[in-house]
């Protein structure tokens, strides 16, 4: 299993995926990337051994939050998928599946559905971003480190 970690762009990207694939001695070795936006089809295309890439998108900082984006390519091996996560559970992450690619994954979709309310809560000057920030991090931050909006949903809901 072979991670890189190089800055969020597709043409530097795409570079060392080729160098990868032409150094590589073995055809087993797991290509993933830690690309927090890139679809995986994007930079492995070309790539002879492009069944055998894949993105595994740890979130920031990794040592204290366990959450693994694992984002295939159409063209990835179903058994890459199953080693990578399998992998990603060994050393105590948390691996989420995405079905197939999506721009900004799950992480960023999430996150930009909720910064772009935050803004417009401050613009409407319904609150100041203060209390956005406190709101997460004394109340929504916390309710979601314990439980999802799914779990929440079923909790507030009768029949759900």
């Amino acid at each position: 299993f072979l991670q890189e970690c190089t800055p969020e762009n597709l043409e530097l990207k795409k570079k060392v995926f080729q160098n990868l694939e032409a150094t590589l001695s073995s055809s087993e070795v797991i290509l993933a990337s830690s690309t927090s936006c890139i679809m995986p089809s994007k930079f492995t295309e070309s790539l002879q051994l492009r069944q055998r890439c894949i993105v595994a998108h740890p979130i920031n900082p990794p040592y204290y939050v366990p959450l693994v984006e694992v984002i295939p390519a159409p063209w990835t091996d179903a058994s890459v998928i199953e080693q990578t996560i399998k992998l990603m559970k060994d050393i105590g992450q948390s691996p989420v599946l995405l079905k197939k690619e999506t721009n900004g994954f799950i992480v960023n979709r999430l996150q930009y559905a909720l910064i772009a309310e935050a803004w417009r809560l401050v613009e409407e000057g319904i609150c100041s971003p203060e209390d956005v920030d406190t709101t997460m991090t004394e109340g929504l931050g916390l309710r979601y480190s314990l439980i999802g909006p799914f779990e929440t949903m079923h909790l507030n809901a009768d029949g759900m």
